[in-house]
């Protein structure tokens, strides 16, 4: 796989931050979590490959993760390898909240030494929806000569749901004209009880948030909004009808600075605001492991044409199934650029009030 960064100076080296992940497969609550082969022939989008480990055990085809999965059970979900888009490639994700450090294997020039957490030009924490957010080191030292070496600017996400029971974090760079290497992750602690009858909304003012890199040019941006998801679980027979939106949502340099304007600009025809991202209603979406897969896709302001179209992977929590965590993964032609493509990776927790 050959990418082209656009750092002015990079000097030969590499370097990565470890640590123990507590979405890991191999650090996971149950002894049933571990990687997992996916057939590639089955899988209905590019987010979706072939892993290493046994066939998922499920109703229908997965993210790498689990093996063997039930509602009974946690439940870790991650993006799948792609050498072509270099998704996937963040591995052993871990938070230390003693030192308030973000950590991540597999991503060469993120420094050697944890993430940060990003702060605001008050000192205070910066946040993206519901998440944290953390930088890499800016630079790493040549062990022979105590010279600096500049590395790329890799940004992770991170948080817990309110209740507790599920967590998520998502990991990207700008320092690609194409799409850099990351990746996501999510989990589920414990089981869920899932309701055989009846509707329910889940609801998150707030409470999506996310990050923008591009193919066509190098950046990174931030994303925030409000997430609402309604399930049937009475209807579809073939898995619980499932609606939700992604409204409100702003968009933010690395600098916090809001540009939400200038895209709303360069869709012309009086557009006020970004578009609704759409979870597309189709049976099937829920298994009965309480995970959640299906399609999403948005409408452009100007012309009523399709804009964004992408994916989400979510599941359910709690004895009453009362939490939603999950990540929308979605890709448009950036209205700003000529022949740029804007990827938006965002996770989401929707709670049931």
């Amino acid at each position: 796989m050959t990418r082209f960064f656009i750092l002015c100076a990079l000097l030969a080296s590499l370097a990565a931050c470890n640590g123990t992940n507590p979405f890991d497969e191999e650090e996971a609550t149950t002894e049933e979590t571990t990687d997992a082969d996916v057939d590639e022939t089955t899988v209905p989008d590019e987010d979706v490959t072939t892993d290493s480990g046994d066939p998922i055990s499920s109703d229908r085809t997965t993210l790498p993760g689990t093996a063997n999965p039930s509602a009974d059970d946690s439940l870790f979900r991650r993006e799948a390898t792609s050498e072509d888009n270099g998704n996937g490639y963040a591995e052993s994700v871990s938070y230390d909240g003693a030192t308030d450090t973000f950590s991540v294997d597999n991503l060469a020039f993120d420094g050697e030494d944890p993430y940060t957490v990003v702060r605001d030009t008050n000192g205070d924490r910066f946040g993206v929806g519901p998440f944290s957010v953390f930088e890499a080191p800016a630079t790493a030292v040549d062990g022979l000569t105590s010279g600096d070496i500049t590395q790329l600017n890799y940004r992770a996400l991170y948080g817990v749901s309110p209740d507790g029971n599920s967590s998520l974090a998502i990991v990207r760079t700008g320092a690609f004209i194409e799409y850099g290497f990351g990746g996501f992750v999510y989990q589920r602690e414990g089981g869920v009880t899932l309701p055989t009858s009846g509707q329910a909304l889940y609801t998150g003012e707030d409470n999506y948030g996310g990050l923008r890199d591009f193919d066509g040019q190098g950046g990174l941006e931030y994303v925030n909004g409000d997430i609402e998801v309604r399930i049937d679980f009475d209807d579809f027979n073939e898995g619980s009808g499932v609606i939700g939106v992604v409204s409100n949502r702003r968009v933010f340099d690395l600098n916090g600075v809001d540009v939400t304007n200038d895209i709303l600009t360069a869709f012309g025809a009086g557009t006020t605001e970004l578009p609704i991202l759409r979870f597309i209603i189709e049976p099937g979406v829920i298994d009965s492991n309480g995970e959640i897969i299906g399609t999403v896709q948005s409408t452009n302001p100007a012309d009523g044409d399709a804009f964004e179209e992408g994916n989400y992977y979510a599941v359910l929590s709690g004895d009453n199934a009362t939490t939603i965590t999950g990540i929308i993964v979605s890709t448009a032609d950036d209205p700003r650029f000529a022949d740029v493509t804007v990827r938006e990776t965002g996770g989401f927790f929707a709670v049931r009030e």
